[in-house]
């Protein structure tokens, strides 16, 4: 029967993963339309990609469209399995809506710290004018699942079982050689692979906090608004029984 529940826990996870199949499907669908768009239309890629001279001169739009770009089906694969390895976790602890909106907002805050925060350092290596192969396929937010998979041992509800815990921690490793795996062969400089790694972290590392400190905000919140509704009803309670004992006791008296 115990081993029951345990199974039952971790296919609860999977069976509500969501968000997940909407990340998924987003990046599958976007994928298609960029291929349409470029190969029927004739539409140029470069005006779907995102370069720092283009987004800090303020095509900022470009960081949207470069996040979920895919120039080949192996780029979008890795990503999609590295997304449905580990995303099922994090999902279950933080809510689909949190996960979906934190997944995108991580790949465009770290882009936006590679605009503008490592500019200088990029410049000074490959140029500005480059089309970064960091910022393309969701590549920034695949590293921030990283840190954002920490809430799912930081935060204790819902609750995993052992299994569970097991199999997450094994997916968290197995995301980590996939990813490695998938960006192994990218055309950047070291540098700047290293400067893409590090923004994608901070951008997860952002949303992580800011999810953290919301939960705990309206946990704080809803104890105090309890703790406030038991001592009004308290007081009614008492107001009650002591307008009730005395009609009684003035009934008494009558």
């Amino acid at each position: 029967m115990l081993a029951k529940l345990r199974t039952l826990n971790l296919l609860s996870v999977f069976l509500a993963a969501k968000g997940t199949l909407l990340i998924c499907c987003a990046l599958y669908f976007c994928f298609l339309l960029f291929s349409t768009l470029t190969s029927t239309f004739l539409i140029p890629a470069n005006d779907l990609l995102g370069d720092i001279s283009s987004i800090s001169k303020g095509e900022l739009w470009r960081i949207v469209t470069s996040s979920v770009y895919f120039s080949d089906w192996e780029p979008l694969i890795k990503t999609v399995l590295a997304i449905l390895m580990i995303g099922p976790f994090i999902e279950w602890k933080i809510g689909s809506r949190a996960f979906v909106i934190s997944f995108f907002a991580a790949s465009w805050i770290g882009a936006g710290l590679i605009c503008f925060g490592f500019n200088g350092i990029i410049q000074s290596t490959v140029g500005l004018n480059t089309y970064i192969d960091a910022f393309y396929g969701a590549t920034l937010a695949v590293y921030a699942l990283f840190p954002l998979a920490g809430l799912v041992f930081a935060i204790k509800s819902p609750p995993f079982s052992l299994l569970t815990k097991l199999v997450t921690t094994g997916a968290f490793l197995g995301d980590l050689i996939l990813v490695f795996w998938a960006n192994a062969n990218r055309s950047d400089p070291a540098i700047v692979v290293r400067i893409g790694q590090l923004c994608g972290v901070l951008g997860g590392i952002v949303c992580a906090l800011g999810i953290f400190t919301l939960k705990n905000w309206k946990q704080r919140y809803f104890f105090l608004a309890k703790s406030n509704n038991e001592l009004l009803t308290d007081g009614l309670t008492q107001t009650i029984l002591k307008n009730g004992v005395g009609l009684c006791w003035r009934s008494c008296e009558e």
